[in-house]
């Protein structure tokens, strides 16, 4: 099977509220599962923080958001962010999303190489993620590109 090429664009107006739904809908799923919360308080949570995080939409300062295409075809989004919080310049990737079809044929690692060079090209010496401890397929994939876990966030249900 011949591979498109895989490359980013920046993301259209028209596509910013197809971006926020499927990036809630996929933090939210995520959360409440790790969290034992409800699907509709994780939702608003995740509405809110993403809300919170790109106030100007696309032309909020420092994120970068883009369309994932594989040849000329729309197949997934990446969301990233520069911050200096640590006396660097680190790219913070907030979301990345293929879809289903896009899956399982190397798109994602193209994808995260595309990452690392956008970083490099915003003046980055580092780029980061965060996984849910549940997501060990994710878990797997971030470590085998070289990714290290930096912290560990740990819950007790006590009541």
């Amino acid at each position: 099977m011949h591979s498109l090429p895989v490359s980013l664009r920046p993301l259209e107006p028209a596509e910013l509220e197809a971006f926020i739904h499927l990036t809630v809908r996929g933090y939210a799923e995520e959360r409440a599962e790790a969290v034992d919360a409800r699907a509709e308080d994780a939702a608003r949570n995740a509405r809110a923080q993403v809300e919170a995080l790109l106030p100007q939409g696309l032309a909020t300062p420092d994120h970068h958001l883009f369309a994932v295409l594989e040849g000329d075809v729309a197949v997934g989004h990446l969301w990233i962010a520069v911050t200096s919080v640590d006396g660097f310049r680190s790219v913070f990737l907030y979301d990345i999303h293929l879809r289903e079809d896009a899956r399982g044929r190397g798109i994602g690692r193209r994808v995260m190489a595309l990452a690392e060079e956008a970083a490099r090209g915003l003046g980055a010496r580092d780029l980061e993620l965060h996984v849910f401890a549940s997501n060990t397929r994710a878990l797997r994939f971030y470590e085998a590109l070289g990714f290290r876990i930096t912290s560990v966030s740990m819950r007790k249900t006590i009541g």
